[in-house]
């Protein structure tokens, strides 16, 4: 799979429905949209700023935001590096600069650019934030949303992004207590449909029995996941398994891997991994 995403095309082979059944076609599926997605995405794997935006990139504005907002955020560590209440500055004056409008799939660039957001690009700004200023977390994936959990100084804390007022938490009894909310319920049993897209603003997410703790380069994964669903009810069927093939490699998921395989039956594909 590597070795495709660095040509850029995937060249797969199509079942021609005939009588012989060794009768295949070739078909070649871009795998990149432009070269500056392909540039982040191939050359940014461990700086997770440049990753995240990857997906229809916005450089300028988004970089131009992104400092004015560090720059603010800057100040405030400078005078209460150490105090739990730098967690509050973090969330609310990210919320106030650049968090500004919710949106089931956003993509991080437009977050920066223009302040649209959902869960997952809305975390993924958290993340980063925390990882400026050395704040332990890691991000909680459930079946249809993401957010972040933490520990500041001994103190567990989460931060859920579609809530702007009351998404911080602070507290091991609060944050036990939004843990729990998730975990009402008995839990769905269904059949193969085309899944949802994650980016649920909380708490209109369903009960949910999947807790997966993830890092910011499998949420980038997730971002080009939620760009395939996208695509699929476009019915733009090859750009989203091309969307899906970067999130496999971002991110190996059961719940990836298994809508990759379905893409794969649904274009008829035999995909050959080992091929030169």
């Amino acid at each position: 799979m590597t070795r495709f995403l660095f040509l850029g095309i995937l060249t797969l082979f199509w079942n021609i429905n005939s009588k012989a059944q060794d009768d295949f076609g070739s078909l070649s599926i871009k795998v990149y949209e432009s070269d500056n997605e392909k540039r982040l995405f191939q050359q940014h794997d461990d700086e997770h700023f440049f990753l995240l935006q990857s997906l229809h990139p916005n450089l300028e504005e988004g970089i131009k935001n992104w400092n004015k907002l560090v720059k603010r955020l800057d100040k405030k560590a400078s005078k209460k590096r150490g105090e739990v209440r730098f967690l509050s500055d973090i969330f609310y004056i990210s919320h106030q600069s650049l968090l500004n409008q919710y949106e089931t799939h956003a993509n991080f660039s437009n977050t920066l650019a223009e302040g649209i957001y959902d869960c997952v690009t809305g975390t993924g700004l958290y993340a980063l934030l925390l990882d400026r200023y050395g704040i332990p977390y890691y991000i909680v994936e459930t079946d249809a949303h993401v957010y972040l959990k933490g520990n500041f100084n001994g103190v567990d804390f989460v931060m859920e992004s579609t809530f702007p007022l009351n998404g911080l938490v602070i507290g091991a009894k609060e944050v036990a207590d939004f843990d729990q909310q998730f975990f009402q319920g008995p839990p769905s049993v269904e059949g193969f449909k085309v899944p949802s897209v994650l980016g649920g603003m909380f708490p209109s997410v369903k009960h949910t029995q999947v807790l997966n703790r993830i890092d910011v380069k499998e949420l980038a994964g997730l971002q080009y996941y939620n760009d395939a669903i996208l695509k699929f009810n476009q019915k733009a069927y090859q750009e989203a398994y091309a969307q899906l093939v970067k999130a496999a490699y971002l991110y190996p998921s059961p719940r990836i891997n298994h809508l990759k395989e379905k893409m794969e039956t649904l274009l008829e594909i035999l995909v050959f991994e080992d091929l030169p």
